[in-house]
């Protein structure tokens, strides 16, 4: 299957889906240095600017990705939800679905989303997406339990043109289900190369800065426990409570190879910009493990779909 990536960054889609047999017919993205990092990595086509989609053509794309702004919907940003420009680019994602009628689509976003608008926001999007013809479902996933120990709660929503469980089938089979068992859970992070994060306890002692991180959400780690969402905010604020960890016996802030780690790359993927940009390009990030997931499901169940068709 082909698939194209909306608001791509530093390319999640690519390191998810590529692996599993994907092929990437373009991208569209506007930052510089994301724009540098997949040039030199991929070279796939960029068309740009999202908001001149009409501009394109058609775009002839089995899947379409898309992780568009969250700023205006986050509870760390302005919450102006579409009367933002950023926010507006969720309903630019909505008319380019509806135009250019791909087979299946995936789109992300914070929870708060839902709320958005008064609630508008999701009632036009189900609306638009429904009346097109689409099969919908989401829910709201969390990367700690794909693998990397990092508490990332995301809501996906997955649409499917052409049969009325398809999109069901992809996030709520029962038995594809991500570990939610704390016990395995644990295993699961053990064998992941996202652990190795340090070992993290107080030994008894807490300085200013650990009592300092209680009062704010008692965010700091211990024992290799699942860190915080990684945010792109790098000029201080509380966010930055979530870059702290306890290594040893002193408090220091998790490294960029680390964030690539939580965020489920591989090591040095960000290598040769400033550990500000890296931080800022993996925080704006979706987590790889999570989208491989849904590749993998729309695989199964695209097949499953293609199955019953030739048979009937």
């Amino acid at each position: 299957m082909n698939y194209f990536s909306i608001c791509d960054g530093i390319g999640a889609a690519h390191s998810a889906l590529l692996p599993l047999g994907f092929r990437c017919v373009g991208i569209s993205e506007i930052d510089k240095h994301c724009n540098q990092l997949i040039d030199k990595k991929f070279g796939f086509k960029n068309y740009g600017d999202f908001t001149q989609w009409r501009d394109w053509g058609h775009i002839d794309a089995e899947v379409v990705l898309a992780g568009t702004p969250c700023q205006s919907f986050s509870a760390l940003g302005n919450l102006q939800g579409t009367r933002a420009p950023t926010g507006r680019l969720t309903l630019e994602f909505v008319r380019f679905i509806c135009r250019n009628a791909p087979r299946w689509f995936i789109w992300e976003n914070v929870p708060r989303v839902l709320l958005a608008d008064r609630k508008r926001l999701w009632r036009y999007m189900c609306s638009q997406f429904s009346d097109r013809g689409y099969s919908l479902a989401w829910q709201v996933l969390d990367s700690q339990y794909f693998g990397v120990p990092q508490h990332r709660r995301r809501i996906f929503l997955i649409g499917h043109l052409g049969s009325p469980t398809g999109a069901a089938k992809v996030l709520f089979d029962p038995e594809t289900l991500p570990i939610f068992d704390a016990e395995e859970q644990t295993t699961a992070q053990a064998d992941s190369r996202t652990a190795p994060l340090g070992h993290y306890t107080d030994g008894g002692k807490r300085s200013r800065m650990v009592t300092h991180t209680e009062q704010h959400y008692t965010r700091y780690r211990q024992n290799n426990s699942t860190v915080g969402t990684l945010t792109c905010q790098v000029d201080g604020g509380i966010e930055q409570i979530t870059r702290l960890v306890m290594d040893g016996n002193r408090v220091r802030y998790l490294t960029p190879r680390e964030y690539e780690r939580l965020q489920g790359f591989p090591d040095d993927y960000t290598a040769g910009h400033s550990d500000t940009r890296r931080y800022k390009m993996l925080g704006n990030s979706m987590p790889v493990p999570v989208i491989r997931w849904l590749g993998q499901r729309i695989l199964a169940v695209n097949r499953e779909i293609t199955s019953q068709s030739k048979a009937g």
